[in-house]
């Protein structure tokens, strides 16, 4: 039985999710507003050449309208917040606890994503959030964390293979 260090793990792994990028810059990269731009100014720039040679006024000004409205749609998903990607899923918490009983009160982030919906970067901060609070205990196996319920005695093998 190993002490785990859960702020430690806990800094390491926000260094390893740490983006260069903030999601704006990354937004920016995006192939839809990228042809966005340029449609638009490309657009503006022929709009007079083909108004003055071969199309009437406001069929010229189709394409600048399309070329418009797609940019409003990029620029609309760069200001809209993200939703589900940082948070947890509403009831995960409870699904996770649920896994947690089925396996015999003992779990590690794997398994908890096995037998929930959530992904194992998000069941293990679950799982490390009621640690901090005390909810469960954690201990190292073979390098694995087993978060445990308290008050349930820890056995050296908690489940069968």
């Amino acid at each position: 039985m190993d002490f785990v260090d859960l702020q430690r793990r806990r800094a390491e792994r926000a260094q390893a999710s740490r983006e260069p990028e903030s999601t704006r810059r990354r937004a920016a990269h995006d192939p839809l507003l990228l042809v966005g731009t340029g449609f638009v100014l490309g657009s503006s720039i022929s709009y007079f050449y083909f108004h003055m040679l071969y199309m009437s006024g406001l069929s010229a000004l189709l394409p600048f309208v399309a070329a418009v409205a797609l940019l409003l749609y990029a620029g609309r998903s760069l200001l809209r917040p993200e939703t589900g990607s940082n948070r947890a899923k509403i009831g995960s918490e409870k699904q996770l606890l649920m896994a947690l009983q089925d396996a015999g009160g003992t779990i590690t982030p794997v398994e908890a994503a096995l037998e929930t919906s959530l992904t194992v970067d998000e069941a293990e901060e679950i799982l490390t959030r009621f640690a901090d609070r005390g909810h469960l205990m954690v201990r190292s196996q073979d390098g694995t964390l087993l978060y445990t319920l308290p008050g349930r005695r820890y056995t050296a093998d908690p489940r069968t293979v």
